[in-house]
């Protein structure tokens, strides 16, 4: 970010020529200027000059803290198209607000009648809120259901993304509420899935759920040795790609229900690729650990462990259009199996997991995963056909 230099008040043809020396003092001696323009109220065309000026010597200038007036005024000017401008965050308090759904990132909160914000934990990143924002536009323009952040504001010491959704809830509490309408929620929760995996994301500058994959492969220096590693390495790339979207974190908690209609509001982990990386992971959620630990399932999903798996069950069906048991076990076997790959790589993924607890993933891995790799692909080929 360099130095950065705050403008206060009103910048106009009065002061501009003393700001624009003062600015450029500053950066022939520190080389690279931001603005800070929280206490800036109003900048006319002469101090838009001097922003210009900085641009012709600076190739990237951010101006931070913008107020919505400001803002309007380098919009209308079109300096938003050459400055790197950040609006600056309007504060808002969840205290009093009901607490509507809870996830790995953040949590979920009524705020009035007409909106709902989603409060990231506080080791979140503004560039990574920023991320989700834009991955939400693009799935929206590309025909997801999701609903668009329209602002990203201040709650205390975290952040936080504002939805304007009416009278919307997270599906969790419909189905532990609604019981009598489990088939209809649980229906939609279902093409829903299906719909995701129906959208090509080709062209969208979105990253591939392999390169993800490939990417905390090489941090796991240290977990496997250099045969083991290779032959992960070697799974990942066998996986067939496809442009396809990939949500990476599909379920109750991330899906919303507004009248009719279901929203995803989680974009954080969206990419492109083979529909088992999704498989797999919502496999993991819905079933793997409501068999491993039950108790902890309506922490995460807000659901039961018993309706989690039906669920999974309503899911599957749906998704391979049959009600043959034996069919469906089969499909079952095969995404358990691609929920290993993910588990082999739970070092780099979950960083902040006791070590104990990784080595216990590693093993498992070694045990059961590997010897399994060109069966699992076998399976996987057919399991994409009957789809």
């Amino acid at each position: 970010m360099g130095y950065v230099y705050k403008l206060s008040g009103r910048v106009d043809s009065a002061n501009a020529g003393n700001l624009e020396k003062d600015i450029f003092a500053e950066y022939e001696k520190e080389g690279e200027l931001s603005i800070d323009a929280g206490e800036l109220c109003y900048i006319s065309s002469a101090g838009l000059r001097v922003l210009l000026k900085l641009c012709q010597k600076q190739k990237h200038v951010e101006v931070m803290n913008v107020s919505p007036e400001v803002y309007d005024i380098l919009e209308v000017t079109g300096f938003t198209d050459l400055l790197d401008v950040k609006k600056k965050l309007r504060e808002v308090s969840v205290e009093n607000c009901a607490l509507i759904g809870k996830g790995g990132n953040g949590s979920v909160y009524r705020i009035s009648e007409d909106e709902i914000i989603k409060v990231f934990t506080q080791n979140t990143s503004v560039e990574s809120i920023d991320q989700e924002r834009k991955l939400a536009r693009s799935a929206f323009v590309s025909g997801v259901p999701t609903a668009i952040p329209y602002d990203m504001v201040k709650v205390g010491d975290s952040y936080g993304l504002i939805f304007e959704m009416v009278k919307a809830d997270v599906i969790a509490r419909k189905f532990t509420g609604e019981p009598e309408h489990f088939d209809e929620y649980a229906k939609k929760y279902a093409e829903l899935f299906k719909k995701i995996h129906s959208v090509s994301l080709a062209g969208k500058g979105l990253p591939s759920t392999s390169s993800l994959y490939l990417d905390y492969l090489d941090r796991l220096s240290g977990w496997y040795d250099e045969k083991e590693t290779e032959r992960l390495r070697w799974f990942i790339e066998q996986i067939p790609e496809r442009d396809t979207m990939v949500h990476g974190d599909f379920h109750t908690n991330n899906i919303m229900v507004q009248g009719d209609e279901l929203l995803i509001i989680d974009m954080a982990e969206i990419s492109y690729g083979n529909p088992i990386y999704d498989l797999a992971a919502a496999y993991f959620v819905h079933v793997l650990n409501p068999k491993r630990d039950p108790d902890s399932v309506m922490r995460y999903l807000n659901v039961s462990a018993e309706i989690a798996m039906k669920l999974w069950d309503v899911m599957m069906k749906e998704y391979f259009h049959t009600e043959d048991r034996e069919k469906l076990d089969r499909i079952n076997r095969t995404i358990e199996g691609f929920c290993m790959l993910k588990s082999a790589l739970i070092p780099a993924i979950w960083i902040n997991m006791p070590e104990e607890a990784k080595k216990t993933f590693v093993e498992a891995a070694r045990r059961y995963f590997f010897p399994r790799m060109e069966q699992l692909l076998d399976e996987l080929n057919e399991l994409m056909s009957i789809r």
